[in-house]
């Protein structure tokens, strides 16, 4: 017995996938697994953590998952194409959540459209937690305003950057602020705390007059910049977005929704420069779109797929 409670202890962390299927009207999922590499359901057949009930369409695309300094869990997500508020909840154990709320991200910008992708980092030193998203606000970055190729219902071009907000208690959040302007139209920001810098991987969305659609690093001093450029692309010539981060020992593994083909890649650095594509070795749910992984013990996966697989 004490021999299997030491090899528990020391068990390697799992990793754990949060995703979302279609348009996001059916929720967040979890995906695991033991190599970083081969996903599999959290259950069979998988069943949402969380089921959407804000915003206007109902839905919950980009779901962010993060723990915070107070060891609970925190979830972000996109709660409509042209929703200006984004949604959060809050659970200690990944089964029971608190009611759903909307955060507010762009409601004071009267020529914001929309609220992207949002996500959570959560910073030990200032002990507080940055809410960043895309979106796009008319009459801004007129330099990239034609960039994109889509439009907004009302005929506005889609010219995204990156904004944030913070907050120490989930109640009260600062005003929301340009975070960072890449110099690109730009979406699906995502934050990797790695010693005395923030790393942020990001998505080049220039369509028009010759598609980027990939990736790029930057890195800064704090989850709100300022930011350098350190690499772009880092992804191939594919289309790429939603990218999620981990350092897996000395190795930074970036997962990412290669969403023309349907199915997550990867790419691999040391150096945050040299980059190795492992798309080829990552296997994911059928069907499933972007989301966050995080490293989580295995009591905790255990857990939750014993509660999520009771009828």
């Amino acid at each position: 017995m004490l021999t299997l409670l030491l090899a528990m202890t020391m068990a390697k962390p799992l990793y754990l996938a949060t995703y979302f299927v279609g348009n996001g009207e059916s929720g967040a999922y979890l995906a695991v697994s033991e190599d970083g590499y081969q996903f599999k359901p959290i259950v069979e057949p998988n069943v949402p953590i969380l089921r959407p009930t804000l915003g206007k369409d109902r839905l919950m695309r980009d779901p962010c998952l993060v723990r915070g300094g107070d060891g609970g869990w925190h979830m972000v997500w996109t709660t409509g194409w042209w929703d200006r508020s984004v949604g959060i909840s809050h659970s200690k154990d990944l089964v029971n959540w608190e009611p759903q709320e909307l955060v507010p991200a762009m409601e004071r910008e009267p020529n914001a459209l929309n609220a992207w992708a949002p996500e959570l980092a959560y910073d030990d030193k200032s002990k507080s937690y940055t809410l960043f998203w895309s979106s796009t606000v008319k009459g801004q970055f007129s330099e990239t305003a034609r960039t994109d190729g889509d439009k907004a219902p009302d005929g506005t071009p889609l010219n995204h950057r990156y904004y944030c907000t913070s907050t120490t208690d989930f109640q009260n959040y600062a005003p929301a602020r340009l975070m960072w302007d890449p110099g690109v139209n730009s979406i699906d920001a995502t934050l990797l705390h790695d010693g005395a810098r923030w790393i942020l991987f990001g998505k080049d969305e220039t369509k028009a007059p010759k598609p980027a659609k990939s990736l790029f690093v930057a890195a800064g001093p704090r989850p709100t910049g300022p930011f350098v450029m350190l690499k772009a692309p880092i992804t191939g010539s594919y289309w790429a977005e939603g990218p999620t981060a981990v350092k897996d020992g000395p190795i930074y593994r970036v997962y990412f929704d290669r969403y023309m083909e349907g199915r997550w890649g990867a790419v691999e650095s040391r150096d945050l420069t040299n980059w190795d594509d492992v798309s080829d070795r990552i296997k994911m749910v059928p069907g499933a779109r972007h989301g966050t992984v995080v490293l989580v013990p295995l009591d905790l996966v255990r857990r939750v797929r014993e509660a999520l697989s009771k009828p």
